[in-house]
C-alpha cells in the first residue's frame, strides 16, 4: 500500500516555494525522513546549497539516494529518460513508492527557462505510470517571478511553508503549456548568422558546422553537431521541403533548422520517444537528449527546431 496522500495513485507532482532555509528544511526534512522510515526509495536531486542544509539534517547513513543535479538535470529529456529508468527498475523490484525531491535548473544558475518549463509540464503525463511522490524545491529568494508564476501552472499539488498539502486551483493542462510553448516566436539572434544552408544532407550539415569557427569544448561541439545531423534527417522524413540551417557563432553558438511543414503533432515530441507517429521522428528525442538547450517553434513559415551550446 502507498504510504503517499491519500487517494492518489500513479505520479503525485508537488511543489514547495519558500523564502528561507527554515522554511525549505521545515517541508523537505520531513518528506525524506518519513520516505526512509517507510523503506521507500528516496531520491535527492538538488543544488549545492539545498542538498548541504538537508544533509545537515537528516542523521549519518540515511539510505537517501543523493544525485547530482548538475548531472541529473543535464537536459530536461534526458532528466526526463534517466528518472523513468530508476522508477522502473524500483518499481519492478516490488516497491510501492518512490520518493523524489528535485530541483531544476533556472535563469540566473545556468539554464533558460523555456526547456525546463515543457520539462515540469511534460512529466505529469511521462511518470503518470509510476507510483511516485515527487517534490519540487523552488527558492522565492532567488527565483524570477514569471518562473515562479509557470512552476505553479505546472504542478498539480501545492505545499505550503508550514507543511500544509492542497490541490492546486491554478495547474494548467500539461498539453495546453506545451502548445503554447510551440507558439512562441524565435528570439531574434545578434547579427547575420555566420553560415546559411539550403536542403543540405545530414552529412552536409555536419560537415559545415565542424568548419565553422566554435566557442565549444569538443563533447560539445560533437553533441551539437550529432543533434543537427538527426534534426536535419527528421526535417526531411517529416517536415517538408525547403530545408534550410541557419548558425550563428559568438559566445555561443545557435544553430536553426526550418522546414516549411507543420511540425510534430504530439505535445511532448522531443521529451519522450516517438511511437509509431507519422508526424515525429526519433530524431527530435535524440536532438533532446544531446543538445542542453533545445526548442521547437512552429509559425508561419514552418517548423523550426533551435540549438544552442555554450555558456549560459
Amino acid at each position: 500500500m502507498r504510504t503517499g496522500p491519500a487517494g492518489t495513485a500513479g505520479y503525485h507532482h508537488e511543489v514547495v516555494l519558500h523564502g528561507a532555509d527554515e522554511e525549505f528544511l521545515a517541508v523537505v526534512a520531513p518528506f525524506v525522513r518519513e520516505g526512509v522510515a517507510a523503506g521507500e526509495p528516496t531520491i535527492v536531486a538538488l543544488g549545492e546549497h539545498e542538498a548541504a542544509l538537508l544533509r545537515r539534517a537528516l542523521p549519518r547513513g540515511n539510505g537517501v539516494s543523493w544525485l547530482s543535479a548538475a548531472a541529473q538535470y543535464r537536459t530536461p529529456a534526458s532528466a526526463i529518460r534517466t528518472y523513468r529508468e530508476q522508477f522502473a527498475e524500483a518499481v519492478g523490484s516490488g516497491v510501492p513508492q518512490v520518493r523524489l525531491v528535485g530541483k531544476v535548473p533556472r535563469p540566473g544558475h545556468g539554464a533558460s527557462w523555456g526547456g525546463w518549463l515543457r520539462y515540469e509540464a511534460a512529466v505529469n503525463q511521462a511518470f503518470a505510470t509510476f507510483p511516485v511522490w515527487s517534490l519540487c524545491s523552488y527558492d522565492t529568494r532567488t527565483t524570477p517571478r514569471p518562473v515562479l508564476d509557470d512552476v505553479v501552472r505546472t504542478h498539480p499539488h501545492l505545499v505550503g511553508p508550514d507543511g500544509t498539502r492542497r490541490p492546486n486551483p491554478g495547474f494548467v493542462d500539461p498539453e495546453e503549456v506545451l502548445a503554447e510553448g510551440l507558439r512562441a516566436p524565435l528570439p531574434a539572434e545578434p547579427g547575420a548568422p555566420a553560415l546559411v544552408l539550403d536542403d543540405p544532407s545530414p552529412a552536409t550539415a555536419r560537415h559545415a558546422l565542424l568548419g565553422l569557427a566554435v566557442r565549444l569544448d569538443r563533447d560539445e561541439l560533437e553533441d551539437l553537431v550529432l543533434a543537427l545531423s538527426e534534426v536535419v534527417d527528421n526535417a526531411w522524413v517529416h517536415g517538408a521541403p525547403p530545408v534550410r540551417v541557419a548558425v550563428w557563432t559568438g559566445e555561443r553558438t545557435v544553430v536553426t533548422v526550418t522546414d516549411t511543414g507543420a511540425g510534430p503533432s504530439d505535445p511532448y515530441a522531443g521529451l519522450l520517444p516517438a511511437k509509431g507517429s507519422a508526424t515525429a521522428g526519433l530524431g527530435l528525442w535524440m536532438a533532446h537528449q544531446l543538445g542542453r538547450e533545445v526548442s521547437l517553434h512552429r509559425g508561419p513559415g514552418g517548423f523550426t527546431v533551435r540549438m544552442t551550446a555554450g555558456p549560459s
